[in-house]
């Protein structure tokens, strides 16, 4: 077959330059829109994946269903499971979802009470800036200002903040990346726990030698009368996974009408452009160009298009997304921007381009000489 060379493809780009930057444009647009949305979907996997530790496990009460804010177990239950076979350390923690107030302003906030034994259970967590909090002092995640909805500084080193009515003061700032503890709020248990008013505990996290549950659920079966139940790290983030399972999906829906759009836009332009050629594309085939070398070469036209608005969608949202994190519920997560999500919008872009240059090669395939040369 004859082929008609690569650079007729190029050259035909430069024929209507504003319909082919309008072009590239909406594929840029597609691409950036496909990117952001991969980012959310990994970064909101991501996070609740690296809390997923096969060596951490927690003891919950029966009655919370698997929520860690409305459980609630008997102090005693920390020290018991401290003797039990291949434990490590023992985290009794209070966790609560409360308000805090601070320049006056009340924003929604997650605050965890922690024993010395947290750092060891979740040794994720590195402190980037200050020290540990004693009575009266807090440590921040990195992401726990945009959890709460705060301006940016509220939460410095040194900054002041009122909760349960008591002023509390920022000691440092720590990070744990790929984890729901960075958009929380940290303090030591005792004095937490006179300041709530709380003679139990919310969870326990242990610290395992190896990933095996079998210690901790027969002692959960053995001591019926604390109401327990044992659960791998593993399990529980992995629940939470799936809770937000309906999201993720929503999220590439949405994707998937806008693509659908811009899917069509461009296969009516690509029409257009062969209508605005038609006496063109008649006369090569009268020079002996078959109308599958045509469709070839409008298809190499459109990718050509849609790696351009590619290349340039990626840019767009690396400079849209650098240091974005998006706040649900309780927790906040940073959007991961990796070679995954760059990867989903390339070639989501480079298919639309194929698919949407498709109406446009069949009329070239049938394209009728005669009629065609006598096109206006």
């Amino acid at each position: 077959m004859r082929r008609l060379p690569f650079d007729y493809a190029v050259r035909n780009l430069g024929r209507q330059p504003l319909r082919t930057a309008l072009t590239i444009l909406a594929s840029a647009l597609v691409t950036a829109l496909l990117v952001a949305t991969a980012a959310f979907v990994r970064g909101l996997e991501s996070t609740f994946s690296g809390a997923a530790r096969e060596d951490v496990a927690l003891l919950l009460s029966r009655s919370s269903e698997g929520d860690i804010v409305r459980s609630a177990i008997p102090t005693s239950t920390a020290t018991l499971a401290r003797g039990l076979p291949g434990v490590v350390a023992v985290s009794p923690e209070i966790h609560m979802g409360c308000t805090i107030h601070i320049a006056g302003q009340a924003y929604p906030g997650f605050v965890r009470g922690v024993s010395d034994a947290a750092w060891v259970v979740h040794d994720s967590l590195t402190l980037i800036e200050g020290r540990l909090p004693g009575p009266g002092e807090v440590i921040v995640g990195r992401l726990a200002g945009a959890q709460m909805g705060a301006p940016e500084g509220a939460l410095a080193v040194g900054a002041p903040l009122e909760l349960e009515g008591q002023e509390w003061t920022v000691v440092g700032r720590f990070e744990a990346p790929g984890t729901t503890l960075e958009s929380e709020i940290w303090t030591p248990i005792g004095p937490m726990r006179g300041v709530v008013q709380r003679e139990d505990d919310s969870v326990v996290f242990l610290k395992l030698e190896r990933p095996d549950m079998s210690e901790l659920e027969l002692f959960v079966t053995n001591r019926q009368d604390l109401a327990l139940i044992a659960t791998s790290a593993t399990d529980y983030y992995q629940t939470l996974t799936a809770y937000f399972a309906p999201i993720q999906g929503l999220a590439w829906a949405l994707a998937f009408l806008i693509a659908a759009a811009a899917l069509f836009s461009g296969a009516n332009t690509l029409n257009a452009s062969v209508q605005d050629r038609i006496r063109e594309l008649a006369v090569l085939r009268t020079m002996g160009y078959s109308g599958l070398a045509l469709a070839r070469s409008l298809t190499e036209e459109s990718v050509l298009l849609a790696a351009a608005g590619g290349l340039l969608g990626v840019a767009l949202a690396r400079v849209a997304l650098a240091g974005t994190s998006f706040s649900m519920a309780m927790s906040a997560f940073s959007l991961r921007l990796d070679a995954i999500s760059i990867t989903v919008g390339i070639v989501g872009g480079v298919l639309l381009g194929i698919f949407g240059v498709a109406p446009a090669a069949w009329r070239v395939l049938r394209l009728p000489v005669v009629a065609g040369l006598q096109e206006s």
